[in-house]
């Protein structure tokens, strides 16, 4: 997994959502150049909606992965690796973007933290056990922070916008 950066597993999830992130949106401008892919700086922020919503809505998931490829798909989750530069998810289209929900930037942005704010509460309510996400399978509370530190880091990563310090003896023994 060399074309993926190793990622800092250590770092505590919960904060880096309620705080970190939120200070990252707040300092986009909306003229960061991608380093690779499709997506502008705006869409990006919209793109990271969709998974969050896969936590939060009450309609149905569809598991796109086949059964059998389960094990390997959460094995790289639980690995200290993040997302190689331009994964083509099977869901979206592989040679354009989506179309904005919101056409003002500030907007975006504020529905991104709101959306935030939603799945955080989502997955600590007392009852909350798992959620399918449709390539992961059924994930738990920590499987949906992890995934989600995976996918910010790497759409924040593919504008600059964040830049990961190496990770920690212990975050290294984790994959």
């Amino acid at each position: 997994m060399q074309d993926r950066t190793a990622l800092d597993m250590s770092v505590d999830l919960e904060d880096f959502f309620q705080t970190k992130i939120p200070a990252i949106v707040d300092a986009v401008k909306g003229d960061e150049p991608a380093n690779w892919g499709l997506m502008n700086v705006h869409q990006m922020l919209e793109h990271l909606l969709f998974p969050l919503n896969f936590a939060i809505t009450e309609n149905p998931i569809i598991l796109v992965t086949p059964e059998e490829k389960l094990p390997r798909q959460r094995e790289f989750l639980v690995s200290k690796y993040g997302m190689p530069k331009n994964f083509k998810t099977p869901f979206l289209p592989a040679d354009k973007t989506v179309p904005l929900i919101k056409q003002d930037l500030q907007e975006s942005k504020q529905l991104l933290k709101e959306t935030i704010n939603e799945f955080l509460s989502v997955i600590n309510k007392q009852d909350f056990t798992t959620k399918l996400h449709p390539v992961f399978g059924q994930l738990d509370k920590q499987g949906w922070l992890t995934f989600q530190y995976k996918h910010f880091s790497h759409h924040f990563m593919q504008f600059g916008l964040l830049s990961l310090p190496p990770p920690t003896d212990d975050a290294a023994n984790h994959g």
